[in-house]
């Protein structure tokens, strides 16, 4: 339990960081998008509802009906044909003084415009974002101007923003699919990448790998004997310094530094040693005499222990221990 618990760590951590990026990646790139949208709407809007409150200001029945006894009567069922054709919210025409001559609500033509511009007495025409009650509204406020260039009323129409279209035009749920769909690859990826290095790693983590090479490393600086592990190919993998003397391998030192490890055959050996490393088959104190000593030499599978739920483990190589005959008279 405590190697399975171990096994995955690395992947678990790089699948976590991934989930993370991809979290704060997504809310970024939706952010950015929404406000580009927004903005963008925002401008063809008040666009869109500048043209039209321009268009009402011009109309010369409009600049008329502004300077008559009861501009409401002319002007009332004119604004709301207008905004009915216009797909517009509300279109309303009010006084220089920012009482209203027509508005949507019958009930509220005569009272004050709480939000009356003065800019637009001046002669200015702009456009504003406001905050209703639900969606934020776009209005264009554009003054009434008579051939002498008074300010004879002020037009204002507006439109509140569709959350909805907003969130379609900043493409949304595209976005939110692309990362469900890179976070679905992502957990196949690392599902692979996990089976990958459980089967590498034989089930150990990080911390259990770094722990096992430093406790490996120790056991074999301080076995007398040469042990060396050779793999499958016939290559040197690991051995200790005894191993290295006997063998005629070059010292092991505190790193690798990418060396490539040797193999049997690049060693100076007899040919019936270098046989026996290369072959693999098990052996047991045999004698193989070199120029300068008798070596006695065992040789065993390198069988790693079964994991769990897959029975016995492939293996790896052979685990070869080596040292001098005491009793062999010196060749030298």
């Amino acid at each position: 339990m405590h190697a399975h618990m171990y096994g995955s760590s690395i992947t678990r951590r790089l699948f976590v960081a991934h989930c993370v990026f991809l979290a704060v990646l997504t809310v970024l790139v939706s952010t950015a998008a929404l406000v580009d949208a927004r903005e963008r709407s925002y401008t063809v809007t008040a666009e869109r509802m500048l043209s039209v409150a321009v268009a009402i200001a011009d109309n010369p029945l409009v600049v008329t009906a502004a300077q008559s006894a009861d501009p409401t009567a002319a002007l009332q069922a004119y604004t709301v044909s207008v905004s009915a054709n216009a797909d517009v919210d509300s279109i309303s025409i009010m006084s220089p003084g920012g009482v209203r001559w027509t508005h949507p609500d019958p009930a509220k033509i005569g009272q004050k415009d709480p939000d009356q511009a003065v800019r637009a007495i001046t002669g200015a025409a702009y456009t504003e974002v406001t905050s209703g009650a639900g969606a934020p509204s776009v209005r264009a406020v554009v003054p009434i101007v008579d051939p002498e260039d008074d300010v004879v009323g002020i037009v204002t129409a507006g439109i509140s923003t569709n959350t909805t279209q907003t969130v379609l035009d900043a493409r949304l749920p595209a976005i939110l699919i692309l990362a469900l769909t890179l976070l679905l690859a992502g957990t196949v990826g690392f599902w692979l990448l996990d089976r990958f290095l459980r089967r590498a790693t034989l089930g150990w983590g990080a911390e259990e790998l770094a722990r096992n090479y430093l406790l490996t490393d120790s056991v074999l600086r301080s076995v007398r004997e040469g042990l060396a592990l050779i793999d499958r190919s016939g290559t040197v993998v690991l051995y200790n310094d005894q191993a290295a003397r006997l063998l005629g391998i070059p010292a092991r030192t505190g790193s690798r530094n990418g060396a490539t490890a040797p193999a049997v055959t690049d060693l100076d050996l007899p040919p019936a040693l270098t046989e026996l490393l290369q072959s693999g088959r098990p052996a047991q104190d045999e004698l193989y005499p070199t120029p300068t000593r008798v070596l006695v030499v065992s040789q065993t599978p390198a069988q790693p222990a079964p994991s769990r739920g897959r029975g016995r483990a492939e293996s790896m190589g052979t685990v070869v221990t080596v040292r001098e005959n005491p009793g062999a008279p010196s060749r030298g």
